[in-house]
């Protein structure tokens, strides 16, 4: 696909707390998007961000620690972790984050099982504190050591998420991110084939001219241009008169 943008991807951020979730959104974001402190479980929801990596858009998802809570734990915590899960089985990869300083623990082995038969890649982070995990110790088809803050393992990362998707259509790097673009261009659909039908009915220039206007301004909701009068006159010189 060479330079040209995939689709955006829904990538989820799994892992215990504390592992560098938080650290690694901000390093692919390129700013400071969540919160950083050395206190686990500072991450209670998912926070939401779209980047770059390489060739493909991710719409990465930061999401709370997962971990196991009591029947008498932080509720809210509780809610949280709940969310983490159900945005493991709505994305389309998984990014398992994993603490290479210390051993692995149940939790780990858990959110491994869990993310088997899934597009995911295993990311042994804080390579900068010793390393107490191998790739060999997880039973994921890519592993990545990694250091969420200096950012050693990124290009390496960025291979990795490309090969799972290089067989994909690539678009035309127009990328929707939010439902209001996806309305704006629902709406320039409806205009295109009103205008279709206008001029298959044989009806005048005008007519079919204001559908096609109404298509370009909710187009240009989503690529911030403007509908010029140069624009609409020659569309109405090449595609209107005499049809």
């Amino acid at each position: 696909a060479g330079a040209v943008l995939r689709r955006g991807v829904d990538c989820v951020l799994l892992g215990r707390p504390n592992v560098g979730k938080s650290t690694l959104l901000n390093l692919m974001a390129g700013f400071d998007r969540a919160i950083v402190t050395p206190v686990a479980g500072t991450t209670r929801d998912i926070v939401e961000q779209a980047v770059q990596l390489g060739e493909i858009r991710l719409n990465l998802f930061d999401t709370a620690g997962v971990r196991e809570v009591g029947a008498d734990g932080d509720a809210i915590e509780a809610e949280g972790i709940r969310r983490s899960w159900k945005k493991l089985d709505e994305a389309g990869l998984v990014l398992a984050v994993f603490d290479g300083s210390a051993p692995l623990t149940r939790e780990d082995f858990e959110l491994a099982r869990k993310c088997a038969g899934r597009p995911a890649i295993a990311l042994i982070n804080k390579t900068d504190l010793g390393r107490a995990v191998e790739p060999g110790d997880l039973p994921f088809l890519m592993v990545v050591p990694f250091c969420a803050k200096t950012g050693e393992g990124l290009e390496q990362l960025a291979q990795a998420v490309d090969g799972l998707f290089e067989n994909q259509l690539p678009c035309d790097g127009s990328i929707l991110t939010n439902a209001r673009q996806f309305d704006a261009c629902r709406r320039a659909y409806e205009a295109m084939l009103q205008a279709l039908q206008s001029l298959g009915l044989g009806l005048t220039p005008d007519a079919v001219l204001t559908d096609v206007e109404q298509a370009m301004e909710a187009m240009g909701e989503v690529t911030g241009a403007t509908v010029r009068e140069d624009i609409t006159a020659r569309i109405f010189e090449r595609f209107c008169v005499g049809k």
